[in-house]
């Protein structure tokens, strides 16, 4: 009868195997989460932020720039590394990022992440180039104390 289904070992498969599927998936997820991480570490560059028990969060925000100093001497602007070694050039190339924000936006508030490690005189400049560029609000970036083993 054609109503009859026989079923031989000859029909072949039926159903979809989905656990090489599966396999694969959680490896590329591995992969995904693996590079994420490692490429966020690389286009920032690692401040070490001076301890303050009175700072207060700051959220980000589109009224903000940003302007990071290390202890190597190196700068960013909004985690974008400045590349200019010649310090004048340098100085422009930061104070034309800021001006070109101010004109965009006249309540910019300018805020400064240095390094535990980097020189005072890093920051002042940072902060004298914002004055300069007529950011008129800026904060400095500072973290909470880690609480001590034991105490």
């Amino acid at each position: 009868m054609a109503g009859d289904v026989n079923l031989d070992e000859d029909d072949g498969i039926n159903a979809i195997n989905v656990t090489p599927l599966v396999d694969v998936m959680l490896v590329l997820l591995v992969i995904f989460m693996a590079t994420t991480t490692t490429i966020q570490d690389s286009e920032a560059m690692r401040v070490d932020k001076p301890d303050a028990k009175t700072g207060t969060k700051l959220e980000p925000n589109p009224h903000q720039i940003l302007l990071m100093c290390t202890k190597e001497g190196a700068y960013s602007i909004d985690r974008v590394k400045v590349t200019e070694a010649d310090p004048a050039a340098r100085d422009k190339t930061i104070k034309d990022a800021i001006s070109s924000k101010v004109k965009e936006d006249k309540d910019l508030q300018g805020v400064i992440m240095c390094d535990e490690g980097a020189e005072v005189g890093a920051m002042v400049h940072l902060i004298d180039l914002l004055r300069d560029a007529g950011v008129k609000k800026y904060a400095i970036a500072t973290e909470k104390p880690q609480p001590k083993p034991g105490a």
